[in-house]
């Protein structure tokens, strides 16, 4: 701070070294005007012709524009070039009348009209250069006042800043003994086992920091003595968390977001096993694909908020019809499959579908909406249509666009189902 201080004070000292120069130079501009005019007044007072008075009158006006200029910011340095400048315009006065002195027969002498004339030039010309002379003084006393002013400015923030200084030095020197006091002490807690106090950190100095490490290694070495059993419980309860944390994971790759049923992926797999499970035990199943109708028209009409509302209803709706065993999936917008198993005729299938169809038909409340879904379902049969999911996806979904030809909810099986299957157990 003290360096910045002084290195302000040498740029302030330049400045007003630089102002005191400018000013100088100012003076020394009217100084030299003058005497120039003071020059071409003696050519004139030497030969008295047109030629001389013109050399004064350009000299004359030559020093009436410099002190027409703004050339001081203190008023009593303007009062002086105003005399000047009024000095000045007496000259003028005093061209016109030698100009009337060369136009008429003068005489020598110094009580003739060119005498008179010779003597209030040079009585004008001193005092102008009396003016002069006050005016370079004032500018030399102006920066001698102003770089004592600096200079004392400068020597009083010296001691100002010294003060400072040493107060800072003794404030920190009593802050770092007290730190380091309740360091030590700290340390002598660890040594007797005492683990559960702390050093009070008040600053943010170098020590502070260290006594809040120390802090956060006595809390490091007080975790680690926890008792046995503690330790455990802890390591039971984070198992817990980790555990529901991977089975709500499972669920949710494995699970519609919005109907909570399956998803096609964990469908699909799931499938395998029940495809692998009917093919060994012999037993007969059946695949219905349902794809609701309207579905469309209600979100366009009442937003996709109305159309999610459908789907968890429907979602529910078929939960309660089938039976906790089948299988349920959403596999895409309106899109769902239902894998009934075991089977024992095509009558147990209709059955179902008679009942999907009864909760289908009734109205879905949603806010002040009554709304009306109709459902297309195809069906295809294990092992009568087909043997792998594939297959079994693809004559469901032909059959599900047949029904769809139909009026309200209808359902649709292949021929070949239509004939093979009969009340009796399916072969």
């Amino acid at each position: 701070m003290l360096t910045s201080v002084i290195l302000l004070s040498f740029v302030t000292l330049k400045e007003v070294q630089m102002q005191t120069n400018s000013q100088l130079h100012r003076v020394s501009d009217i100084e030299h005007k003058i005497d120039y005019l003071s020059g071409r007044l003696w050519l004139l007072q030497q030969y008295h012709d047109e030629d001389a008075l013109s050399q004064t009158r350009s000299a004359h006006e030559e020093l009436k524009l410099l002190l027409a200029q703004k050339l001081f910011t203190e008023n009593n340095k303007n009062t002086i070039v105003a005399n000047l400048n009024r000095m000045n315009a007496s000259i003028g006065t005093l061209l016109d009348l030698s100009q009337n002195d060369l136009e008429s027969q003068f005489s020598h002498g110094i009580t003739s009209p060119a005498g008179m004339l010779s003597a209030r030039y040079s009585m004008t010309l001193q005092s102008m250069n009396e003016d002069l002379g006050k005016l370079e003084r004032l500018a030399i006393k102006d920066s001698e006042i102003s770089q004592r002013k600096i200079l004392f400015a400068v020597i009083l923030l010296m001691v100002v800043g010294s003060a400072v200084v040493m107060a800072l030095t003794l404030f920190t020197l009593k802050t770092f003994n007290t730190n380091l006091n309740a360091l030590t002490v700290g340390i002598k807690d660890l040594a007797k086992g005492n683990l559960n106090s702390r050093i009070e950190v008040k600053d943010t100095d170098e020590l502070s920091v260290l006594a809040e490490q120390f802090n956060l290694m006595k809390r490091s070495l007080e975790e680690t003595t926890i008792k046995k059993e503690q330790l455990q419980l802890e390591v039971d309860r984070q198992t817990k968390e980790l555990q529901q944390q991977r089975e709500e994971f499972e669920q949710l790759a494995n699970h519609d977001g919005l109907t909570k049923l399956y998803s096609r992926s964990a469908f699909e797999e799931q499938m395998k096993t029940a495809l692998a499970r009917c093919g060994r035990t012999k037993q007969s199943a059946a695949l219905l694909f349902i794809d609701l109708d309207r579905f469309k028209s209600i979100n366009d009409s009442h937003g996709h908020a109305a159309g999610d509302a459908v789907l968890i209803k429907v979602a529910q709706k078929l939960l309660r019809t089938v039976r906790s065993s089948d299988i349920i999936a959403r596999i895409g917008g309106d899109e769902f499959i239902i894998w009934l198993e075991p089977i024992e005729n095509a009558s147990q299938v209709i059955t179902v579908i008679h009942k999907l169809t009864e909760e289908l038909a009734l109205p879905i409340q949603y806010q002040e909406l009554n709304l009306l879904v109709d459902a297309s379902i195809g069906v295809s049969f294990f092992p009568i249509d087909a043997t792998d999911l594939s297959s079994l996806l693809k004559v469901a979904d032909d059959n599900m666009y047949k029904a769809k030809e139909m009026d309200g909810t209808t359902f649709q099986l292949t021929n070949k189902a239509t004939v093979g299957l009969s009340d009796a157990k399916m072969a």
